[in-house]
């Protein structure tokens, strides 16, 4: 069988997309995109309205897609629907890491119920796994791995007319970006892919603090970590706009003030919870409309391969991307005031080594690893992991987010980040000098 390639691991859009580095092309045309958001605890009753006002009664049909954890709060749902006659359906096949065998699933679903709204309930996984159905419902014959949003528009819309998304952690964005990350699981190892859409961002998000308050704290510290890294390499990437690094700035202070007391406190501080409901959908607007770091490339792999939480692994790796980029780019310079950095007349390597330092001493104030031989869920040996350098600095490289690295990266460069994650050793990081070959 010949393995599926995804558009951004084709030679010929490798070799067009260094270009897009430059301002200067970016200049000609740009775009921000975003969904209206329904925050605080009138979230929905303000949705249930506009769709009242919105649609047919012959139209309310809505399709609400959970997973076996989120399927609990679903009636809270379905019950300010039934106000204004929706007939719902529940649908509670969605799991982690999104097999695209689930998204037949649910067009399964969708093809038999014909559903107009479409709604999520859940983390990244759901909020992903309806993306992609979405899709599918909507152009059952499209190849979804040669969707390339550079060039065109998906034509959305002609059978749904809203997608609702009800996140249930504060972390992956997903509710605002025009990505989803699903697994092709017929490749050898199974692969993260990233289909990409300008139509995928969701027309209403609602963020309410009930959906998120009870979260474990692994999951708070976890999914506050994708969001910090979201913000992190956004700003540092040379892909930001005024607007655009307004949303990363302000997700980074949120995130620094309210992370650590979401994460102690839970449920017992709503303003913390409400502050990283926010923050997420903050970093999720800013990398959105720009670019993650590459953390996000070699996180996609090493999840991949060792099945950690996906938030827990960007986080890890924030430090060593910034590192890796710091070569080419001053822009982290601007977020150190944002960890108490002063920076005047200071040395810039003896800053960098600090603001470095800074975000691992942040990880780790939240019990998070800040290198791999520190991971307990999954724990990883020296020799587990060093046997499978090169396939994960591979799949990195074949990332999609690799292609707007403003320092461009190859397989060596992601050996030496990897080997640098192992024990924490960035100095490796910072005195690597070599280019793509």
């Amino acid at each position: 069988m010949v393995e599926q390639k995804n558009w951004y691991e084709l030679d010929l859009v490798k070799g067009m997309m260094g270009t897009m580095g430059g301002k200067a092309l970016r200049g000609v045309s740009g775009t921000f995109i975003g969904s209206r958001i329904h925050s605080g605890k009138m979230g929905l009753i303000a949705t249930k309205n506009y769709l009242d006002k919105t649609m047919k009664p012959e139209e309310r049909r809505a399709l609400i897609v959970t997973d076996d954890f989120t399927k609990k709060f679903a009636k809270k749902v379905t019950d300010i629907l039934n106000l204004i006659g929706f007939e719902c359906r529940i649908w509670d096949g969605a799991i982690p890491e999104v097999p695209m065998y689930t998204v037949d699933e649910g067009y399964k679903v969708c093809e038999e119920f014909k559903p107009k709204v479409l709604i999520a309930i859940g983390g990244g996984s759901v909020m992903d796994t309806v993306k992609a159905v979405f899709i599918k419902y909507e152009h059952p014959e499209m190849n979804m791995h040669l969707i390339i949003p550079i060039l065109q528009e998906i034509g959305m819309r002609q059978k749904i007319k809203y997608t609702i998304a009800i996140p249930t952690t504060s972390g992956t964005g997903s509710e605002v970006t025009t990505a989803l990350v699903a697994t092709d699981t017929k490749r050898d190892p199974p692969k993260k892919i990233e289909i990409l859409g300008n139509e995928l961002v969701y027309d209403i998000t609602i963020l309410d603090p009930y959906f998120v308050k009870d979260m474990p704290p692994f999951l708070t510290m976890a999914t506050g970590l994708d969001a910090f890294a979201h913000s992190m390499g956004s700003y540092v990437s040379n892909y930001g706009s005024a607007i655009i690094d307004m949303c990363n700035i302000q997700a980074i202070k949120e995130t620094l003030k309210y992370l650590p007391r979401a994460y102690k406190y839970g449920a017992k501080d709503i303003e913390a919870r409400q502050a990283m409901q926010m923050a997420s959908t903050l970093a999720g607007m800013g990398f959105g409309n720009s670019t993650a770091g590459i953390d996000h490339s070699i996180g996609h792999a090493f999840g991949s391969i060792f099945h950690s939480h996906h938030g827990l692994t960007v986080g890890l790796f924030t430090a060593y991307s910034i590192a890796y980029q710091s070569k080419v780019t001053d822009r982290w310079m601007d977020l150190c005031h944002l960890f108490n950095i002063d920076t005047k007349d200071r040395d810039r390597n003896e800053l960098l080594k600090e603001f470095l330092q800074a975000i691992l001493n942040f990880v780790k104030s939240l019990d998070g690893p800040t290198c791999i031989k520190e991971m307990q869920e999954p724990k990883i040996t020296e020799e587990q992991y060093r046997e499978k350098i090169d396939i994960l600095a591979e799949m990195a490289y074949r990332d999609a987010v690799t292609l707007t690295s403003y320092r461009p990266a190859d397989v060596n460069g992601f050996k030496v980040i990897a080997d640098a994650a192992w024990d924490g050793s960035i100095d490796k990081i910072l005195e690597f000098g070599g280019k793509p070959k």
